[in-house]
């Protein structure tokens, strides 16, 4: 009789109310991940950890189960890159130095969407340990060339929802093969999509209009107000 390989259900890319494009707050999280049978969840806000902190307090409380590793999403001089299992913020945001510092405090590097808001992916993913192959908000094209690097590099991959409204966090959830540690099951486990989906068009818009208004950036909100007027003018057969 062959058994089965244990594997921990989770999910890679998603952002909180500590991020500056989304307002979904750390206890949604925790009824998402409860909903969803959820093992881990790496929640990576915009420049800062105290989000994933935030989740891995209340789910001491509410969840023991739970794994949150100390992560975020940071934007560097080259794009944005997710650093995972850190100990502390990490302040560097020139490349080289950021994955210095990273490394020095025994994290993970991951590159998120590497075909989209990276000037030179392909010099940012020799340095990371696992490349994002899907990402839900980015276009199919995108993705495709990003497993086309990992493939060439023979990096781990993994699918990211890149969530900033719960609704979205299922739309590329991960099974990764457990290892006994978390960190160790994503650099050496196997690592499998379940029924990865792009999401809808709005939530992107959307979140940009939430960082308008975080950031009371005007001009933004402007900007994608008028794209969303003519995408309905258009639906609606107007001219706009």
């Amino acid at each position: 009789m062959t058994l089965m390989k244990p594997y921990l259900r989770g999910a890679i890319h998603c952002h909180s109310r500590y991020s500056f494009d989304s307002m979904t707050p750390i206890r949604a999280y925790l009824r998402e991940a409860k909903k969803l049978k959820l093992d881990f969840v790496l929640l990576t806000d915009h420049d800062t950890v105290r989000g994933s902190i935030a989740l891995r307090e209340a789910a001491a409380k509410a969840m023991p189960a739970l794994q949150v590793p100390v992560a975020a999403e940071y934007k560097t001089d080259q794009g944005d890159v997710i650093a995972a299992f850190l100990k502390t913020e990490v302040a560097a945001r020139q490349f080289d130095d950021f994955v210095a510092e990273v490394r020095s405090q025994g994290a993970l590097l991951l590159l998120p969407h590497p075909y989209v808001g990276h000037p030179e992916p392909e010099k940012l993913a020799p340095h990371c340990d696992l490349i994002e192959v899907f990402n839900a908000r980015a276009s199919r094209r995108a993705n495709g060339k990003a497993q086309d690097l990992a493939n060439l590099l023979k990096k781990p991959t993994y699918a990211g929802p890149d969530s900033h409204f719960l609704r979205s966090l299922s739309k590329a959830l991960i099974e990764v093969e457990d290892l006994g540690d978390l960190r160790t099951s994503l650099l050496q486990g196997e690592i499998r999509a379940l029924s990865p989906q792009l999401s809808s068009d709005w939530e992107a818009g959307a979140s940009q209009l939430i960082k308008a208004w975080k950031t009371r950036d005007a001009g933004l909100a402007f900007v994608k107000l008028r794209g969303a007027a003519r995408r309905i003018a258009r639906t609606a057969g107007l001219s706009f």
